[in-house]
């Protein structure tokens, strides 16, 4: 039977990073990989996505090229050459991928794997044979699949998910989005831009899980899109029709081309032998780790979306990282107070830290403020003066506590605001830097002397 001192199930950014770091570490280590190498992350989830936002916004910014003094004719957009594109760039990755575990000396291999007692696998390879394999480490990053409620007729076709709505070549002519979270929101966005008509059916309200202040700028920009956003009903029924979907929510029916569920995602964690080899999950399917992504099973370990409700590939990363050290003796563990998000939308949307909400929730004394992006000479100089950066600090000794921003690159923005909450940075630390003029990063800057009361603007 061949040993491992790792055996990594699947091959997404959690357990491809834990991949790297093992082999570095001079372990001896195999990547199990059931179907496309790069996991959900690589091939139905964030890089997919984000090169159709990136033809969305690219064709928004060209319909408006006379703002900027260059005289263009119609433009329009060809939906099927934009995922052309985006499988170009997915084939392009993961082929980069494989080379990287090639040099690395991982050894991938094609299967599904079941974990079958301390320290064993049973693999089921292509062809349907079985094969078992040690490993002294185990760690399972089995990612997770679109929920879909048993209530709903689903065809993959007028009915979808993200996986599917990923494969379309061509667009309809009107779409209705369930859902409120950031694959709903990042979607319905990128229908609405490409010239779909986009119903956005919330049950409560956008990006609950966020900032209030995010989810309801957000709601104004969807709305200014043209877009129809319906809050606080709820679906009584699907019904699929030969040419169109009709929905039922609180008495009221819609009719559309097409429905795109996006509720969320359910953990791949049953009938792969966790339950029986004592490791805990929850009601929900959630694995059950420590500060080192231990499970209740000495060597065991799990990683990335199967662990936590912040399903993001960056904490994936690190979890695939802290992992493998723990593994081999390392001091390491996790710390989950500065993870950033982002949501991809125009104007896109990034958080880290706590919420206004929250830290309010903690009986904290706050300090709390809002700077408009407008008042940024770089706004201007792009034409992207939309959006604000809010700063969500403790009251007497002006620790950073949050950091919500919505405008141009707040996904690049956010990253400082991450470092600056993982260093324990205070409003002065923040106010006395001397960031790039102009640049949207002054943002940051000028939020906090503002917030100190020695600002330009207040």
């Amino acid at each position: 039977m061949e040993e491992f001192d790792f055996a990594i199930i699947g091959s997404g950014p959690g357990g491809y990073s834990a991949a790297f770091r093992a082999a570095g570490g001079g372990a001896k280590t195999c990547l199990i990989e059931g179907a496309l190498l790069g996991g959900v992350c690589l091939n139905a989830g964030c890089i997919p996505t984000k090169a159709l936002l990136r033809s969305a916004s690219l064709f928004s910014q060209m319909e408006r090229a006379q703002e900027w003094g260059i005289e263009v004719g119609p433009v329009s957009l060809n939906f099927k050459r934009s995922q052309q594109r985006k499988d170009r760039i997915v084939s392009a990755l993961a082929k980069s991928l494989k080379e990287l575990l090639d040099k690395k000396d991982v050894e991938l291999i094609k299967g599904m794997a079941t974990l079958k007692g301390p320290g064993e696998l049973i693999l089921s390879l292509p062809g349907g044979e079985k094969k078992p394999l040690r490993a002294r480490n185990i760690i399972v990053a089995t990612g997770t699949k679109p929920l879909i409620p048993k209530t709903f007729p689903f065809d993959g076709e007028k009915v979808f998910t993200s996986d599917e709505a990923l494969q379309l070549s061509s667009l309809p002519q009107n779409l209705l989005v369930i859902g409120g979270g950031y694959i709903a929101c990042e979607f319905a966005y990128l229908f609405c831009q490409c010239g779909v008509e986009v119903t956005l059916l919330v049950r409560s309200r956008i990006l609950r899980r966020m900032d209030e202040s995010l989810g309801n700028a957000l709601t104004r920009a969807f709305k200014k899109m043209g877009m129809r956003i319906i809050i606080g009903k709820k679906v009584e029924s699907l019904t699929i029709n030969q040419s169109t979907v009709v929905t039922q929510i609180d008495g009221e029916l819609l009719e559309n081309e097409k429905v795109m569920i996006c509720l969320g995602r359910a953990p791949n964690t049953r009938n792969i032998g966790l339950e029986e080899l004592g490791v805990h999950l929850d009601n929900n399917g959630l694995v059950k780790i420590d500060e080192y992504c231990q499970t209740a099973v000495a060597g065991v370990y799990a990683i990335g979306d199967i662990t936590s409700e912040k399903q993001l590939a960056n904490l994936a990363f690190r979890q695939g990282v802290v992992a493998v050290e723990h593994a081999l003796g390392l001091d390491t563990s996790m710390d989950y107070s500065s993870v950033p998000g982002c949501v991809f939308t125009q104007p896109e949307i990034a958080t880290v830290g706590l919420s206004e909400e929250e830290a309010r929730r903690s009986g904290r004394e706050l300090k709390v403020g809002t700077f408009p992006m407008r008042w940024l000479g770089k706004a201007w100089v792009y034409g992207e003066t939309e959006g604000f950066l809010k700063l969500v600090a403790e009251g007497s000794t002006g620790e950073l506590l949050g950091v919500h921003i919505l405008g141009p690159y707040a996904g690049e923005l956010v990253g400082e605001a991450a470092l600056a909450l993982k260093t324990k940075s205070t409003l002065k630390d923040i106010a006395t830097s001397m960031p790039i003029h102009p640049a949207y990063s002054e943002a940051l800057t000028e939020a906090a002397k503002e917030l100190l009361g020695v600002g330009m603007y207040g």
